[in-house]
């Protein structure tokens, strides 16, 4: 009998460990993406559901979902909406459909440079911007990085704007001023998912695409690709967005983690972008793939009114004055 008291004695006690030592979570919120987990994304992901772990003491646990195990990015965008889905992030033309004034980072050569979109997208201005999407049941939780991007080709190297004419290329699904911008320098745009991008350029349907480096070399486009061409024609950054009514219907305590552990993935997924972007391009030469710079100059005169002029007849220029005026006093520094 007391060797039977003492089991049981000693099961509870184990019990209890268990229960307080490894506490199950309170929360558990799913986070779908459209790269792999190795990407830039993926890092930024990985340290956003570390964060909330850890600031939660436990009781927040994101599950991760990349390379599109959910849907392409506007069927996951329509999924957080219906609260099928808790988070997403994707470029901020997936989301001009619902906020036109979005399309503002599509204008080529907004930024000189990453530092300056990032005192843009953390200020004041950043959060308002988030806010607009907030009537589509969507709480803008930060600003990620997709960073400069460039070309990529399998004809030729892109050393002039003329070079685009003709050039099949892929573009961001969702956001027709992509199309317009390509169009508009002679190229042939189609809109693709992410996920789609490395068979059509291998089966040769398409010829070219364009994006940051990272996500280039994650995607190992260096393997279908010959050139990259550093035009460096848009900053893009990535929105991670939250179904609303749920964010909403949580303690304020829940949410403040939420909010500091999104941004501590952006920051994250930055700075491994930033630091690893020269490694890259370094070993994507390496791999055989020709890179080369351009005039940029060139490639702003030709593409940066193809997208400011009708921005601003179609949304105004409130939001661009807003930008400007960041970057100015930035230089003046």
């Amino acid at each position: 009998m007391k060797i039977k008291f003492t089991l049981l004695s000693l099961a509870a006690v184990l019990s209890l460990f268990a229960t307080t030592a490894f506490p199950k979570p309170e929360i558990t919120l799913r986070l779908g993406l459209e790269p792999s987990i190795d990407s830039p994304q993926g890092v930024g992901a990985k340290e956003m559901a570390k964060v909330a772990d850890e600031l939660s003491k436990g009781q927040i646990a994101i599950e991760l979902y990349p390379d599109q195990q959910l849907g392409t990015g506007p069927q996951m965008i329509e999924m957080v909406k219906k609260g099928e889905l808790d988070i997403f992030q994707g470029g901020a033309g997936l989301y001009s459909s619902m906020e036109p004034r979005l399309n503002v980072f599509d204008i080529p050569y907004l930024f000189d440079s990453v530092e300056q979109a990032y005192k843009v997208l953390d200020s004041e201005f950043g959060k308002e911007m988030l806010a607009t999407l907030e009537p589509y049941n969507l709480k803008g939780l930060s600003f990620w990085e997709n960073g400069i991007r460039s070309v990529t080709s399998n004809v030729k190297p892109i050393t002039k704007p003329e070079d685009l004419a003709g050039l099949k290329i892929r573009v961001m699904p969702a956001n027709p001023v992509h199309v317009d911008l390509w169009k508009g320098v002679g190229a042939e745009p189609e809109p693709l998912p992410y996920g789609e991008i490395y068979g059509k350029l291998k089966s040769g349907e398409l010829e070219a695409q364009e994006h940051p480096i990272a996500p280039i070399y994650t995607g190992k486009f260096y393997e279908v690709q010959k050139y990259l061409s550093l035009t460096k024609h848009m900053y893009g950054p990535l929105i991670q967005v939250m179904n609303l009514e749920k964010f909403n219907a949580m303690p304020k305590e829940t949410q403040d983690i939420l909010l500091k552990a999104s941004y501590a993935g952006a920051v994250k997924m930055r700075q491994f972008s930033n630091e690893n972007a020269a490694k890259f391009i370094q070993d994507m030469k390496q791999k055989g793939m020709k890179i080369n710079e351009v005039d940029t100059g060139l490639f702003r005169e030709k593409m940066r009114p193809l997208v400011e002029k009708p921005y601003i007849e179609k949304n105004g220029d409130a939001w661009l004055k807003k930008i400007n005026a960041s970057i100015e006093a930035d230089r003046k520094k």
